[in-house]
């Protein structure tokens, strides 16, 4: 008003004979207001820098605990010579299917499977044989077997166990018939390289328990190996009579 300078004029009048009237100029006021923002903007981008590098690090570090807790946990539920499911990783996923089973009404179909001669070809031809036919059998198996709620599992020594589920007995035949003749045409040596199969298939009510069905498909394969071996076996009916 005086000088040409912009100034913010504040006066004050408390009806007395003082009044008090200030110029501040913008100059100095944005001056203030600048200094101000710039300490209060450096503070908060720290806090988002420091924010966004904690996020980042432990982001990082969930991603490397979950990764290494999966690596534990397919350690911990896969047979390290053929690469499928173990014992363990089996006995779970048949509870959890037979539960399933029951709540659906829909069957499930076990099928378990032993080498022939197996313990008589690992003593003539050593164990890394005996391993390569072990190898050998799990690839027949998983070659024939593709549905993704489909169980393979090496049961212990050699015997491995294959669940079904949502199949009915001649379904499961089929299939275990399919692994028999693919191991059959597989095996260099056919005495000592074909399996014998034991075929069960159950629709889960609330009473039996899936060891019910494991029991029939055993059954089932003793009476395969019964047979001569390198035959398939199904434990079928209501009280599961054995149907070669």
């Amino acid at each position: 008003m005086v000088d040409g300078i912009t100034r913010l004029f504040v006066w004050h009048n408390s009806a007395s004979p003082l009044v008090v009237q200030v110029g501040k100029t913008w100059t100095s006021i944005l001056s203030l207001w600048r200094t101000e923002a710039t300490r209060i903007g450096a503070i908060l981008m720290a806090l988002i820098s420091f924010v966004l590098g904690v996020t980042l690090f432990l982001a990082r570090e969930i991603g490397r605990r979950a990764k290494a807790e999966d690596q534990l946990e397919e350690l911990a539920t896969t047979d390290a010579l053929t690469g499928l499911r173990n014992r363990r990783k089996f006995d779970a996923t048949i509870d959890l299917e037979w539960r399933r089973a029951a709540r659906q009404n829909t069957p499930l179909a076990l099928l378990m499977i032993d080498a022939d001669h197996f313990k008589a070809y690992n003593d003539t031809h050593g164990h890394q044989a005996g391993d390569q036919v072990l190898i050998g059998v799990a690839i027949c198996i998983s070659d024939s077997v593709h549905r993704a709620s489909d169980c393979i599992a090496r049961y212990g020594g050699e015997e491995f166990a294959v669940l079904l589920p949502g199949l009915s007995p001649a379904e499961a035949l089929a299939v275990a018939e399919t692994i028999r003749l693919k191991v059959e045409a597989w095996a260099e040596e056919p005495q000592a390289t074909t399996v014998s199969i034991g075929i069960a298939s159950l629709m889960p009510t609330a009473a039996p328990h899936w060891a019910d069905l494991v029991s029939a498909a055993d059954k089932a394969l003793y009476a395969a190996k019964a047979n001569g071996r390198n035959c398939s076996v199904l434990a079928a009916g209501p009280r599961l009579t054995l149907v070669a």
